[in-house]
């Protein structure tokens, strides 16, 4: 088989692997779940709020190699200190909630309309009481 031959039959299965999944993901949002504008919207906010949190916590990144306060308490003080890096696992945990909520909701949304909802209502509010903290880390810290 020449070189040529190789990189058509490469390009061929790129293609094939593509159509697969733009029909998957057409597949999976043509459900009723996600013409929900409701749905949609909150999802859409949830994400939003979770992007504006890892845009905040990147321009306030303060460089330096000592620990940082990533946990206060009023009793206590300052009980746990890390790298700066771990502030981000406060993204990752949003994100993670964000896609088990929406998962979650599409399986009960033809059975129970109401616990889609709360669902996908629990998430944005968990996205905010995340963004509340790590705006309080930034400014401890700062």
């Amino acid at each position: 088989m020449s070189e040529e031959n190789k990189i058509k039959v490469i390009f061929r299965r790129i293609f094939i692997l593509q159509k697969f999944l733009f029909s998957g993901v057409k597949l999976l949002f043509s459900k009723p779940y996600w013409k929900n504008k409701l749905i949609v919207n909150l999802t859409i906010s949830s994400l939003f709020v979770n992007l504006s949190l890892l845009v905040f916590l990147l321009y306030n990144k303060k460089e330096g190699s000592y620990p940082v306060i990533l946990h206060y308490n009023f009793i206590f003080g300052d009980d746990y200190r890390g790298d700066y890096e771990k502030i981000y696992l406060i993204v990752s945990i949003g994100l993670i909630v964000i896609i088990i909520n929406s998962i979650l909701g599409y399986f009960l949304y033809l059975r129970e309309k109401l616990a889609s909802y709360l669902l996908i209502i629990t998430a944005i509010l968990v996205q905010v009481f995340l963004f509340v903290a790590g705006y309080f880390i930034v400014a401890i810290n700062s």
